[in-house]
């Protein structure tokens, strides 16, 4: 447990920044759009339009679960680029070879790794949506004429947990990159599927388009399931989690964690 600890506490010293960074960038943009508001009200602007103003409290659930998938891009964007250094950061910094040589089963390493990469931002995600739903429940008040907190707490987890769905595929992608190139994975990475793709459509024409070839990024976007956008006025638990793909999306992150591990291993072996 110890070992598992000191692996964690090791990951964030060495990222911290990629953690913290998407926060500001967040937290500022946050603090211009309140001030904005402020500004709007105190000159009563016709303009102001605040989810809610009918009193509802589906109106608060609704805006915060857009406002957490706002966020979540800008996390998704960090999370990516974190991902794609996960197991080749060592080698970019020729310090590689020290930390295989350390007693730790490759397996730990790399799920710690993999872990960090990928969802350890989410929790900066989810306590920064919690104080944000708290500051709009606040506000709703004078707005909406009620304090609906539960909601809007409620449409948070909502926009987490989709959050979630898109880092396990593509961060689980991006952390297969990062054991397959050097430097640039992520660009690499998704140039090469880029190519398939392209080969893919060749195929398709010489054959006239008598069989059907995968779409590669249709079908990784479809492994994330629905994410409410379509419905998002009745947004809740079912929709976000009822899609049956995801369970692709669990299957495909599983095969891109053990892939980029027995890679990761033969490359210390191979080293």
């Amino acid at each position: 447990m110890n070992q598992i600890k000191t692996l964690f506490l090791a990951e964030y010293q060495k990222r911290k920044a990629s953690y913290w960074w998407p926060l500001w960038i967040v937290a500022g943009l946050t603090v211009l759009s309140l001030l904005a508001l402020l500004v709007a009200w105190i000159i009563d602007s016709p303009n102001i339009i605040m989810y809610g103003s009918d009193g509802s409290r589906e109106g608060l659930r609704i805006g915060m679960y857009g406002v957490m998938f706002s966020f979540g891009m800008v996390f998704a964007i960090f999370m990516a680029l974190s991902a794609q250094t996960s197991l080749n950061r060592e080698k970019q910094l020729g310090s590689d070879l020290f930390f295989r040589c350390q007693p730790v089963c490759v397996w730990k390493v790399t799920a710690v790794k993999y872990v960090m990469h990928i969802f350890g931002s989410s929790l900066l995600l989810l306590g920064f949506g919690i104080i944000f739903a708290l500051i709009l429940s606040i506000v709703s008040i004078f707005f909406a004429e009620g304090f609906y907190f539960g909601q809007a707490l409620y449409g948070t987890f909502l926009g987490w947990i989709t959050y979630l769905k898109v880092a396990l595929v593509f961060g689980s992608l991006s952390f297969f990159f990062s054991s397959v190139f050097k430097n640039n994975a992520l660009i690499l990475g998704m140039a090469g599927l880029g190519i398939l793709e392209g080969l893919f459509a060749i195929i398709e024409a010489i054959f006239r388009h008598t069989i059907n070839m995968p779409n590669i990024f249709e079908s990784l976007v479809s492994m994330i399931g629905t994410m409410g956008l379509d419905e998002i006025d009745e947004i809740n638990m079912s929709i976000v989690m009822g899609d049956y793909r995801f369970l692709f999306g669990i299957l495909f992150a599983g095969i891109c964690y053990a892939g980029a591990t027995m890679i990761y291993k033969y490359r210390a072996k191979d080293a």
